[in-house]
Parts: structure tokens; C-alpha cells; sequence
């Protein structure tokens, strides 16, 4: 890692080449590049963070060689480490990485084939790496939280600290899927931020939205490329991050939406309506259950813990069947609520992170004002599944010819 300053990382549009650190961040402006790193970490202040905390990096890039070489960097560094290593990528990149992986193995043979691991049969001097596939681990926010969190404590984080290169799709995300994806990002440095993790997305700056770039520069706090990573002065606290997700109020239901109002003694005359109007308006019935599930908690939640009674509004999109359940009386106080994964003695905190997880999307609005609103979005239709990897958690067995010259 060297001391100098870097060349920016590309950007998508004409920008300044830093961020003002004091300044609020425009999201809705040209998108400016990580600019030169600072001050390395070796020379820095500050100790190089604890490996029992959370690292959470972003990497931009703008070429296939700068994805291609800060990706097996590093890699190579975990697996010189002993880390665990997981690697989350759209198929297109995930060949693009095995191809480099095996070249480098082969030229470190000298050009020739390397021997197979007699255990797990991967290619000698290929790194040990599980391969998940993006487009399924990223159906939905708190589902890709929950899942992290459920590999994370069962098998990841008992094997010795985890190092994660991971690229979420950003394309055909509607505005409403990239705020929560965006906040997503936020969230991880609450979630996991005790965890023995280094987390680093990469983000194709040729095709992510200006946005969700500008929003990446201030959800992550460390950039980093195939030399090393520098702090990121424009990352923002999560919570506050968090606050301005929810800036915009929720639109009022449509005048079709069906309405009913409730209180004690009419969860079952809820149940029953809810289940009706999934069937009118096109549910799947493999999904029923988990929409009747979701909405039910939360009015359950009105009913014993709020105000007592509350309105509900049932309607579909295109594509999304949406459920928005009202309580007047009642504000939530916990800003994270059900982003966190549960403990045993908060059931207030497992009942919302239960419905989070049977929805795609959970939007909450509270104020003294006017209460709080639920809205669940649940999907009509299962997007389109990606190419399959193959293999889904390996490396193919055969290296492609080693590229002549310059990586």
C-alpha cells in the first residue's frame, strides 16, 4: 500500500474530484468519485480497525481490469490471512473473477495446469471460496440481511473472521427497491458492526444509477481499490442516514383500495378480509400465507399494543400487492425497528423483524401527529431468475489459457 495520493476513481458525470466532509450531500446531484485517498491506514492516526469489527468498504471501479484486480488482491490478502472467504456476484462477474483466479493459479504453476486439491477438488493455488449467486441472495432487503446474519452465526464467523466481496444488482430496481436497498447498506454497519467482518461491495460506476453511487459514498465508511483502502470522509451515521429514507411521506392508498376498519374481538373478521382480497386481487397462493402472516402481526400489534383500533387499506400495483394498516394513536419510538435482528426478551422487536422478513419491502411512518402507518409490499410475481452459476459454489476444474502480457 503506498503513501501518495491515487488518481480518482472514474466518475459517471462531471464532478468535483472530493466531497466537503461538513457539506450535506446532494443525491440528487453529478456524482463525484472517491477522489485520493487521504492517508493510508498504516500511517494513520487512528489504529487499523480491530479485526472484531466490522469493515464495510466500497469499491468502485470502471473497467473490467480494475474490478479484475482489485477483486483477486483481495481475496489473496483473506486467503493469506486464513479468512472465510464468500464471494456474492452477478454471473457475469462471478466468471469474469474464476477466469483471473485460474489464470493467476496456472502462472503461478509456471503455465502449467495446477493439481487439483485432493479434498475439495478445486484448482491447486485457487483460494478456497464459496460463490453465492447475487440475484438470489439479493430478493430483498431484510431477507438478504436475515440470511447474512443466519450463515454469519451457524457457520461463517465460527470458521474465523469473514471477508465478503459482494455486488448487488442495481438494474431494474424500482425508486422505491433502491431507497431500501440504499438504507440496506446503512443498516449493515449498525447490524454487524461487532462482527469479525470485512464486507466490500463494488459498484459498476459504467452502469449503477448516479444516486445509489452518491448514496454509497456515504453509507460506507472506507473506500478501497487493488492497492489498499483510505476512510471515507463523507460517510454518514446510519441513523441519521436511516432518517432521511423516510423523509418523503407515504402517498395516501388509491380511492380503489379496499378499507376496512378494526379493534378488539375482530382479528378473525380481519384475517378473513385479508385472505379475500389476496384471492380477489391475484395473490399466488404460495404467498397467501405469508401476506396473511405479516399483516396480521401487525395488527395484532394495534390491537394489544397500540391504540386499540386502526384502519387498513388493501390494493395492487403491476406488480406488488400492498397492504397499509394504520394505528392514530400509536408513534414508534425504536427507529430501527425490525432491522435488528431479534432478542429473546424484546418480542416487539422479533414480531416486526418476522414481518420484514415474510414482506419484500416494509415501510413504517411515525409521528406525533398523526400516528404510525405500515405498508407491506409483498410481490404478485417472482422476478426473473439470472443464468445459473455454474458451478452454483465452485470454481470449474479446467484454467483458461493464461492471458499473454500485461493483467
Amino acid at each position: 500500500m503506498t503513501g501518495g495520493p491515487r488518481r480518482p476513481v472514474p466518475a459517471p458525470h462531471d464532478a468535483p474530484a472530493s466531497h466537503d466532509a461538513a457539506a450535506p450531500y446532494d443525491a440528487a446531484a453529478p456524482h463525484a468519485a472517491p477522489g485520493p485517498r487521504p492517508v493510508p491506514f498504516p500511517d494513520d492516526r487512528h489504529r487499523r480497525p480491530s479485526r472484531d469489527r466490522l469493515r464495510h468498504r466500497a469499491l468502485f471501479y470502471a473497467t473490467d481490469a480494475e474490478f479484475r484486480d482489485a477483486a483477486t488482491a483481495y481475496l489473496a490478502e483473506g486467503a493469506a490471512a486464513g479468512d472465510v472467504l464468500v464471494v456474492i456476484l452477478p454471473e457475469p462477474r462471478r466468471r469474469l473473477l474464476v477466469a483471473a483466479l485460474l489464470a493467476s493459479a496456472a502462472r503461478s504453476a509456471s503455465g502449467a495446469a495446477p493439481a487439483p486439491d485432493p479434498a475439495s477438488g478445486r484448482p491447486g493455488g485457487v483460494p478456497d471460496i464459496e460463490f453465492l449467486d447475487a440475484a438470489d441472495w439479493y430478493g430483498g432487503p431484510t431477507k438478504a440481511l436475515a440470511s447474512f446474519h443466519e450463515r454469519g452465526r451457524t457457520d461463517w464467523w465460527r470458521r474465523g473472521r469473514l471477508r465478503v466481496l459482494a455486488e448487488p444488482p442495481w438494474d431494474c430496481r424500482s425508486p422505491l427497491e433502491l431507497v431500501e436497498w440504499q438504507r440496506h447498506e446503512a443498516l449493515l454497519n449498525v447490524v454487524f458492526d461487532a462482527t469479525s467482518t470485512i464486507l466490500t461491495c463494488a459498484y459498476d460506476i459504467r452502469v449503477v444509477p448516479g444516486e445509489v453511487l452518491a448514496d454509497a459514498a456515504r453509507t460506507h465508511p472506507v473506500f478501497a481499490d487493488a492497492e489498499g483502502e483510505w476512510r471515507n470522509p463523507s460517510y454518514a451515521d446510519p441513523a441519521a442516514f436511516y432518517a432521511e429514507c423516510n423523509r418523503s411521506p407515504l402517498a395516501p392508498p388509491p380511492p380503489s383500495a379496499a378499507h376496512r376498519r378494526f379493534t378488539t374481538g375482530q382479528l378473525p373478521d380481519v384475517r378473513d378480509f385479508l385472505s379475500g382480497q389476496a384471492e380477489r386481487l391475484g395473490l399466488p397462493h404460495d404467498r397467501r400465507l405469508p401476506f396473511l402472516l405479516a399483516a396480521n402481526e401487525v395488527a395484532t400489534a394495534v390491537v394489544r399494543h397500540g391504540g386499540g383500533s386502526g384502519d387498513l387499506w388493501v390494493w395492487a400495483t403491476a406488480d406488488e400487492l400492498v397492504c397499509e394498516l394504520a394505528d392514530p394513536a400509536a408513534r414508534v419510538e425504536d427507529r430501527f425497528l425490525g432491522h435488528i435482528p431479534p432478542r429473546l426478551d424484546r418480542p416487539a422487536e422479533a414480531a416486526m423483524w418476522a414481518v420484514r422478513c415474510l414482506c419484500h419491502i416494509v415501510e413504517i411512518r411515525s409521528d406525533a401527529r398523526s400516528g404510525t402507518r405500515v405498508r407491506l409490499h409483498t410481490r404478485l410475481e417472482e422476478p426473473p431468475a439470472g443464468p445459473p452459476a455454474d458451478p452454483p459454489s465452485g470454481l470449474p476444474t479446467a484454467p483458461p489459457p493464461v492471458p499473454q502480457g500485461r493483467r
